[in-house]
C-alpha cells in the first residue's frame, strides 16, 4: 500500500467561493413528473453551445432519453459481486457501460463507488484482484478511515472531507418532510459550499490524471458519492435521465429504511434535483460549474472524459 498525505479541501485555491441559494425544486414536488423537467431541459440546453469534452461538443439536451442498463440484468453484468459492501457498484453500470449521447460508452471497470469500505475476507480477496489503484473517502473524518488489512494492497488511500465537519450530521427523529428538507440543503451546499466544491474538484482532478481503477467510498446517510458520481457520468456525456435513474439505484444496492434514527434513509430525486437547481441558479450551466466552480480547467475536463468513455 502507498497511503498518500491527506487533503485538506479548504486549501485549494481552485475552489469556486460559496454561493448560497434557497432549494427551489419545482420539478421535485410535482407528484409523477418525468425526469426531463422543462427547467433541466433549460439547463442544458444553455451547456450544450458552450461545454466541449473530448473534442466533442456536448449534447447533453438529448438527455431526455437514452439506453438505461442498470435495470433488468443481473448483479454480476455491473461489478465484481461484493456482498459485505453496501452499494458496491460500477459507476458505468451494466455492460457495456451506459451510452453516451454522443455514441460512446462509459467505460467499465475504471470507477467503482460504494459505501463505507468494510470487506469481509473473501470480498477483501475479491479487491485485491481488482488491483484497485486509489481509494477515495469523501466521509467526516470522525468516520473515516479504512481498517488495517482492508485496503487492497495496489491502492492509495485519498481521504477527502466533502461536508468539512468532524462528524457526519445526525437525521434521527426527523420525519419525512424534514429530511427532505434538509437533505435538499446538503444537495444545494454540494454546489454552492466552498468546502464541497474543493472536495470534488480535487476529486475529479485526481481522477483525470491519476492511473486507475478508482473506487469512491461514502456513506449510508448523506449521499456525498451520488454527486461525485452524477458528475462523472454527466462529465461522460451520459442523458440526464440515466444519470438520476443510476442515483436512484442506490435504494436496490443497500439496505435502506425509515427507522427513527434514519442512520440509512432512502435517496430520493428531489436530492439530486435540488443540486441541479442550485448548479442552474448559481452557475448557469454545466461547464461554469465544473470550471468556475470547481476550478476544473478545459484541458482536465478533455482528459477526464477520454478516460471515461470508450
Amino acid at each position: 500500500m502507498n497511503p498518500l498525505l491527506p487533503v485538506d479541501p479548504s486549501s485549494l485555491a481552485q475552489a469556486g467561493k460559496p454561493l448560497r441559494a434557497s432549494v427551489t425544486s419545482d420539478f421535485a414536488r410535482q407528484s409523477g413528473a418525468a425526469p426531463a423537467s422543462l427547467r433541466r431541459r433549460a439547463l442544458l440546453k444553455s451547456s450544450v453551445s458552450v461545454l466541449a469534452l473530448g473534442g466533442c461538443a456536448s449534447t447533453l439536451l438529448s438527455a431526455c432519453g437514452g439506453d438505461f442498463t442498470g435495470v433488468g440484468v443481473s448483479p454480476a453484468e455491473l461489478a465484481p459481486v461484493l456482498n459485505s459492501i453496501a452499494n458496491f457498484r460500477d459507476v458505468a453500470g451494466a455492460s457495456p457501460g451506459y451510452a453516451t449521447s454522443d455514441g460512446a460508452h462509459v467505460r467499465r471497470a475504471w470507477v467503482y463507488r460504494c459505501d463505507a469500505l468494510t470487506p469481509n475476507a473473501a470480498d477483501v480477496a475479491t479487491l485485491q484482484r481488482m488491483a484497485l489503484a486509489y481509494v477515495y473517502d469523501l466521509r467526516a473524518p470522525a468516520v473515516a478511515g479504512i481498517a488495517p488489512g482492508t485496503l487492497p494492497g495496489t491502492a492509495n488511500y485519498l481521504p477527502l472531507n466533502v461536508l468539512g465537519t468532524l462528524a457526519p450530521p445526525s437525521f434521527a427523529g426527523m420525519q419525512a418532510a424534514e429530511l427532505d428538507a434538509a437533505m435538499q440543503t446538503y444537495w444545494n451546499e454540494f454546489v454552492t459550499g466552498r468546502t464541497q466544491c474543493a472536495a470534488y474538484g480535487a476529486l475529479l482532478q485526481h481522477i483525470a490524471d491519476a492511473p486507475g481503477p478508482h473506487l469512491i467510498c461514502g456513506a449510508p446517510g448523506v449521499d456525498v458519492v451520488g454527486w461525485a458520481s452524477a458528475l462523472l457520468l454527466l462529465i461522460a456525456n451520459v442523458p440526464l435521465d440515466i444519470v438520476v435513474q443510476d442515483f436512484l439505484l442506490t435504494n436496490a444496492w443497500r439496505s435502506t429504511g425509515v427507522d427513527p434514527a434514519n442512520a440509512t434513509p432512502p435517496v430520493q430525486q428531489s436530492y439530486i434535483q435540488a443540486a441541479f437547481d442550485a448548479l442552474q441558479t448559481n452557475y448557469g450551466d454545466l461547464s461554469r460549474y465544473l470550471t468556475t466552480g470547481l476550478g476544473l480547467a478545459s484541458n482536465t475536463l478533455d482528459r477526464l472524459r477520454g478516460r471515461l468513455v470508450v
